[in-house]
């Protein structure tokens, strides 16, 4: 017998922005925030209209949400989405910082600024959105609440991922300096995401040998894949009242695949 389901928060009032929301996690992430009331503006570097996260819901909830175009390393068009944000729902209360993610590539073959551009698109873009949400949420009476996404591979080897590894380790650094720095009125905490049942997972598990692919699953203590919804209601359990006391920490959402078997270069 299970545990009984537990009712959704309620985030009537509550304006998040989810980085990376044109697929997969991102997605997920933002269609939870929505489910529960909130009014969400996602963004990447593509147009999309409607936003991805609206597909299925009804017309009420799709009406919260707001896709814009932005590249999350440059300070310029991150300005204007934080300003867009406030023009149109005059607040922000969450930032999910999910955009990232990153090739497997040999890291005795990879170029400096291959390197580099890792870097930029899992931490520095990060520290960017941070910065120009965190100025806004300063003037709040409520504050506000930032949710780095990191990933298991901060702390695991994992051939093939270095840069990635490396980018991620920074970003929990990065959440724990700027929990210190920006609190009391900004909380920040980080979500450490194992294996997810995403497409582009999906398609990489496809090109993986029958032994890769099961290690892969054997390897989480669950005996499976996470779910990018899964995942979107862990951002909103630590964004909320429940976790107010969580501050500066990442709280790994991996189905205990730490505990598991490590990663290597081939899967």
């Amino acid at each position: 017998m299970g545990l009984p389901t537990s009712p959704r928060f309620d985030l009537d009032g509550t304006v998040a922005v989810v980085t990376g929301g044109s697929r997969g996690v991102g997605v997920g992430i933002a269609r939870e925030f929505l489910l529960a009331g909130a009014s969400v503006v996602t963004c990447s570097r593509q147009e999309l209209d409607p936003p991805p996260a609206t597909d299925g819901l009804d017309p009420s909830a799709a009406a919260r949400a707001v896709h814009l175009r932005c590249d999350h390393r440059d300070p310029a068009q991150v300005a204007e989405l934080v300003a867009r944000t406030c023009d149109t729902f005059g607040r922000i209360d969450v930032l999910v910082n999910n955009a990232g993610g990153s090739p497997t590539a040999s890291a005795a073959k990879s170029s400096g600024g291959y390197f580099a551009s890792v870097l930029a698109l899992n931490l520095v873009g990060p520290f960017v959105m941070s910065r120009a949400v965190n100025e806004v949420m300063q003037a709040q009476d409520e504050g506000g609440v930032i949710v780095n996404i990191s990933s298991l591979i901060a702390e695991m080897a994992a051939p093939g991922l270095a840069g990635y590894g490396a980018a991620k380790a920074g970003l929990n650094h990065l959440t724990r300096t700027l929990a210190v720095e920006w609190g009391p009125k900004v909380r920040v905490v980080g979500l450490g995401l194992g294996s997810m049942s995403t497409p582009s997972f999906e398609e990489y598990l496809s090109r993986q040998p029958p032994p890769t692919r099961q290690i892969l699953i054997d390897g989480v203590g669950l005996g499976r894949l996470g779910t990018p919804e899964e995942m979107g209601r862990a951002c909103i359990m630590l964004a909320s009242d429940l976790c107010p006391f969580i501050n500066g920490e990442t709280i790994y959402a991996d189905g205990g695949a730490r505990l598991g078997a490590p990663l290597t270069e081939d899967g």
